[in-house]
């Protein structure tokens, strides 16, 4: 077993170190550590409460630092962390099983079957820390089974060990593969295997001792969720989770929805491609719960019903609320919690998937072994196939791929990251370093490393802006609108420099070495060229070796930026520092007799600064960081200026990318008439209400609202749904972008009661759509619907009028019942659709 664990792993691109879970660990464990003891971290982001930091302190943390200080190679460190995953799991499943009392080389069967389970690429090729609770799960169920049988403290204790060990990372993995233990004592009981009081009193010593021992990491969730920014709100949603977990790709050990992404540059697990398209592997993985089921029917031995209950109860919470847009009744309830504030921390449901793997793991050895007993010399054949097929069906292991190219970097960094960090350090701590541009993930032209490189390599704070807000809201705020701005190239002169004082960055670093098309970022000759020209920055000194950052082949983008950018423009370094002028330090006294009281978000603070009305030396109070407003309002005294923006809008905010993140602005009281789960404002203002936020006011007697706008993964503003009210057939509402847009539908409710016998709908007109709507359901108030087929007339003006019976209505409402494109399996090509006019009677 130890040969099948590490062996690949070693002969796997030596050399090359994977992205994976947190890039620090192999920069410099060390200084990872130094600061993961503490729940405040002022090196990132303007000061932060972190949020899994904590658990690097075991077990993950201490095994690169040991292996450092023994002098190991990190990519080594990296193959013997994943080496000893797949050992721990397969010789848990031995331990569980001789705990059983199997016996025989089918006990061997079931370890290689549940260790080389396809769910170990399903998260391990990008997040190896969440397979700990994967390889704990034989050991804590063998742990309840043996507490059981005798009683006394030593087995809770060592469960409590091993949840310190597998669990202070992630908190949702533990708790879905705890399920296994759980199950087990439930069944222990029901099977009259224990006795009732013998199983309370075990679960009492183990949660008393888990509780405990785990106290630390614990404490860190705590003052996470009480004082630090709710990540969750604003990493991947509940809906995208379930998109991929069918009961089909569970029983196969995936299921997983990042296994399936991708983006312009291809997959992000580039396996994927083979369990999708390869029907051999696809027949192949599915033939191992096929065998389980047989395994199941055919066996006999005492745990069969347990293994059972694992495999049922795994699946189905697995495959939690899929499909999300029509969900089973157990489905419904379980998006119900999942929609819920609390419920949200459990959406990656299938991290249950453990449960699944070693119950189909021990079944197929169960089949074995009864094939073994009715054919005695079929036996070691069976058994030598069987592991032969475990190997087979994780491809990435025998043809030493499980270091993806796309995850990939070499071991040493270049030589300018390093020199340009100790050129930072010199610098003292008094000032941050702000790095831009903000980058999705951090990927570079030499390497993939999810994280930016700089802090694993420097003292000095650092400050950056990720896909994922970090900070309080009001800090994060600010640091969106200024580098929004870089993305959208619509940065003024003397903006950088001046939020750069007012957040103490005492140095700009150009990142030159990006992989900028991957994500649409800012090109690093444009960012250059701005920042050369930025008032308030000193002359750059840049590190690296100045050559063509070129988009890969297969991303190219020829396009208008290309064209404005001077062909004979020097390339910029990978590396520029920018000093800012008149820097303000971290640390530092102001006088509070003369403030610049804003009443705004950073959006606000960010235009009065290209307004010159602040340079960043100033004492700025601010309403968005306190929960008084007029406190701080009252605190200007007579001397004081008081500075009023519209920035503090009714409107969304999607985290789906750098750019197009804000929605429309709304009327006051006003949301769509769908839930949106990709549209999570931050909490900026606390809980101000629409008196204290600029709104939209719609004036006609008409009011336009609509479930949904634009697409799926950034905000178009310009597609809202009052551009179907706007006299103007050049603007439209269009909606569900590369989805299917069935069940879309526009609202228009009038201020007073209407009276019409017709309307005239006018598709979108101004660019070439390839689908377009062929049938919609009409509905007055709370009438009886009309469903009425659209032709060509539609799509040209003056548009396609439909008659009706005359009839008085206040609310009207069109849903999209069909449309040119029919249904997909996918609508990833298919443009938005809706309305660029409706007209009602003779007046729109």
């Amino acid at each position: 077993m130890a040969l099948v664990a590490y062996v690949p792993q070693l002969q796997t691109e030596p050399g090359r170190v994977m992205a994976d879970t947190k890039t620090y660990l192999t920069i410099d464990p060390g200084r990872l550590l130094s600061r993961a003891w503490s729940m405040w971290d002022p090196h990132l982001a303007n000061g932060v409460v972190t949020h899994q930091n904590i658990g690097y302190l075991w077990p993950m943390g201490p095994w690169f630092w040991v292996l450092d200080h023994l002098g190991s190679p990190m990519w080594v460190a990296q193959r013997l962390w994943f080496g000893t995953i797949i050992a721990a799991a397969a010789y848990g499943v031995v331990w569980l099983l001789r705990t059983f009392e199997w016996d025989g080389p089918e006990v061997w069967v079931a370890a290689l079957v549940y260790a080389l389970s396809p769910y170990l690429l399903s998260v391990g090729q990008r997040i190896s820390v969440l397979l700990l609770p994967f390889a704990a799960l034989p050991w804590m169920i063998g742990l309840v089974a043996r507490g059981l049988r005798s009683g006394g403290w030593r087995h809770p204790a060592a469960f409590a060990l091993l949840v310190a060990t597998v669990g202070s990372v992630n908190l949702t993995s533990l708790v879905l593969a705890g399920l296994g233990p759980v199950l087990y004592l439930l069944w222990a009981v029901s099977v009259r295997q224990a006795r009732p009081r013998a199983a309370v009193a075990l679960s009492a010593r183990i949660g008393a001792l888990t509780v405990l021992v785990n106290a630390w990491w614990l404490a860190g969730l705590w003052v996470q969720s009480g004082y630090g920014i709710d990540i969750l709100r604003y990493t991947e949603t509940a809906r995208v989770v379930s998109l991929a977990s069918t009961a089909v790709e569970v029983l196969r050990g995936l299921g997983y929805w990042f296994f399936y992404g991708g983006d312009k540059l291809g997959l992000w697990m580039e396996p994927a491609r083979g369990y999708a398209e390869d029907l051999r592997l696809l027949g192949l993985s599915l033939l191992f719960p096929l065998v389980a089921l047989t395994g199941a029917a055919v066996a006999r031995f005492r745990e069969r019903s347990f293994f059972l209950v694992l495999l049922v109860v795994g699946t189905l919470v697995s495959v939690g609320a899929h499909p999300w847009d029509d969900p089973t009744a157990l489905g419904r309830a379980v998006e119900s919690v999942l929609d819920s504030d609390r419920g949200l921390a459990l959406r990656s449901l299938p991290r249950a998937l453990p449960l699944v793997a070693l119950a189909v793991a021990v079944l197929v050895a169960a089949a074995v072994a009864v094939l073994a007993r009715r054919r005695p010399r079929l036996r070691w054949g069976a058994v030598a196939l069987v592991m032969l097929a475990a190997v087979v069906n994780l491809p990435p292991l025998w043809q030493r791929a499980l270091v993806p190219e796309n995850l990939a970097r070499d071991e040493a960094l270049p030589s300018y990251w390093v020199e340009a960090a100790r050129a930072l350090d010199a610098q003292g701590s008094a000032t941050r370093v702000l790095e831009v541009p903000g980058l999705d993930f951090a990927t570079y032209r030499w390497g993939n490393t999810v994280d930016p490189v700089l802090p694993g390599l420097m003292d000095r704070p650092d400050l950056y802006r990720e896909l994922i807000p970090y900070a309080t809201p009001p800090s994060a705020d600010l640091l969106v609108a200024l580098d929004h701005r870089l993305q959208e190239r619509t940065a003024e002169p003397g903006q950088l420099a001046a939020i750069a004082r007012l957040m103490s960055v005492g140095s700009v670093v150009a990142r030159g070495d990006t992989q900028w098309e991957r994500y649409s970022t800012p090109r690093p000759r444009l960012v250059w060229q701005a920042l050369s020209t930025e008032p308030g920055l000193d002359p750059p000194v840049g590190f690296g070796p100045r050559l063509a950052n070129d988009a890969a082949r297969r991303a190219t983008q020829f396009d208008e930026l290309f064209l404005q950018t001077p062909a004979t423009k020097d390339e910029p370094p990978p590396v520029g520092i920018f000093g800012v002028q008149n820097a303000q330090e971290i640390l530092r006294l102001q006088s509070a007799a003369a403030p610049i009281v804003v009443a705004g978000s950073g959006d606000g603070l960010v235009d009065a600064a290209a307004a010159g009305l602040l340079d960043g030396t100033e004492l700025i109070r601010y309403t968005a960081s306190t929960p008084d407003p007029a406190a701080v309002r009252a605190s200007a005294g007579t001397d004081g200026v008081l500075l009023v923006t519209d920035s503090n809008r009714r409107r969304g905010q999607r985290w789906t990318t750098l750019r197009a993140t804000a929605g429309f602005t709304m009327e006051a009281g006003t949301d769509l008439l769908a839930k949106d789960l990709t549209d999570n404002p931050l909490d900026v203002f606390g809980t101000s209400g629409d008196a204290a936020r600029t709104v939209a006011v719609h004036r006609g007697g008409v009011h336009a609202n609509a479930t949904g706008y634009g697409n799926p993964f950034y905000f178009t503003p310009e597609l809202r749904p009052a551009n179907a009210i706007d006299g103007d057939p050049l603007t439209a509402w269009r909606t569900n972008a590369f989805l299917d847009a069935r069940g879309q539908r526009l609202e228009l409710r009038f201020d007073a009661p209407t009276r019409a016998g017709h309307l005239v709908l006018l598709q979108p007109i101004t660019e070439a759509r390839n689908r377009s709507i062929t049938r919609v359901r009409l509905r007055f108030d709370d009438g009886a619907p009309l469903d009425v087929d659209l032709h060509e007339a539609s799509n040209r003006l003056p548009g396609e009028r439909i008659d009706f019976e005359t009839r008085t209505f206040q609310q009207r409402s069109i849903e999209i019942l069909a449309d040119s494109a029919g249904v997909h399996d996918s609508y990833a090509d298919l443009a938005s659709e809706g309305f660029a006019e409706v007209m009602v009677g003779d007046e729109n």
